[in-house]
């Protein structure tokens, strides 16, 4: 009795029970659920966001947001894009992953040398950001020919962004990096008595959360083979919403990579899902709404 008492349920177990039951009654209702078409599109419907995502959890821990992903994605992709249909592949795929920790390290220098609240700094950078996208490519499609389909091909998108988690996981919970992230978030104050930096780890978690966004920039130009400064625009909202649905808490210092994992899983499920039934899409996004409200309700529950 002592040990059941003592057992604390893993707080990735009840949305994870979720997704486990949303794919039983769509695999059991919809015979094309699981053919290897859907779950393709599945995997390559959840890479960009997902990627972006696992460098939410850790800005989210931390105790901050990241409003300008979706830009920084835009953005990386559109200045590699251009190298890499000039033929330039390397150079491209380098300048895609440098300028979203370029934008990265933007973020981090308003929040700790500025001093801005995170929401108030990413947000200014959004704008800023997706302006430059805009004006850099005048509006105009960025065509990448074929020379990074190997990214965007079969379940290759699926593999990166799993490979993205494995990483993200392994960081946040057996280095110092990871573990300092967790006490900033946790209390900032008493982390920095105890003599690590929150400057520097901030810092380190927004470039972070650039690179990773340089990355999903890639897979997604391998993906759809063209580019343009809007195409992402609501990948910003998909990140939190999965981070959130996967129980990070909004108030920082709680969660994990996995977690975020699962809740990538449950909206890509959903909206695949509500094709598969013939269902408004409006619907799927009022559903989503609907759960990180009650992510969010069931963290304040939990912190009482």
């Amino acid at each position: 009795m002592e040990v059941i008492r003592k057992y604390k349920m893993p707080r990735e177990l009840p949305i994870l029970l979720f997704l486990i039951a949303m794919c039983a009654v769509l695999a059991t209702t919809k015979s094309t659920f699981l053919s290897s078409d859907n779950l393709r599109a599945m995997g390559t419907d959840a890479a960009g966001i997902g990627i972006l995502a696992v460098g939410m959890t850790a800005v989210i821990i931390t105790g901050g947001i990241d409003l300008s992903v979706a830009a920084m994605l835009a953005l990386s992709a559109l200045v590699g894009g251009g190298l890499i249909s000039g033929g330039q592949t390397a150079a491209g795929c380098g300048a895609t992953l440098a300028t979203g920790v370029a934008c990265g390290a933007f973020n981090g220098g308003l929040i700790t040398l500025g001093r801005m609240p995170p929401i108030i700094a990413t947000l200014g950078a959004l704008y800023i950001i997706q302006s430059t996208a805009t004006l850099y490519s005048g509006g105009q499609v960025v065509y990448i020919d074929n020379r990074l389909s190997l990214l965007g091909g079969g379940f290759v998108p699926l593999v990166v962004t799993l490979m993205v988690f494995v990483a993200g996981h392994v960081v946040m919970r057996f280095t110092r990096l990871g573990r300092h992230v967790y006490a900033i978030g946790g209390n900032e104050e008493s982390a920095r008595l105890a003599g690590i930096s929150p400057a520097r780890i901030k810092m380190a978690v927004y470039m972070g959360a650039g690179l990773l966004a340089g990355l999903a920039a890639l897979v997604t130009m391998g993906i759809n083979n063209t580019f343009q400064a809007n195409d992402v625009s609501d990948y910003m909202l998909g990140a939190i919403a999965a981070v959130v649905i996967g129980g990070t808490s909004i108030m920082g210092g709680e969660g994990s990579v996995p977690g975020t994992m699962i809740g990538v899983g449950i909206s890509t499920v959903l909206r695949n899902g509500a094709i598969l039934v013939g269902l408004d899409a409006r619907w799927t996004q009022a559903v989503i709404g609907a759960a990180i409200v009650i992510a969010a309700i069931a963290d304040r529950l939990r912190r009482r």
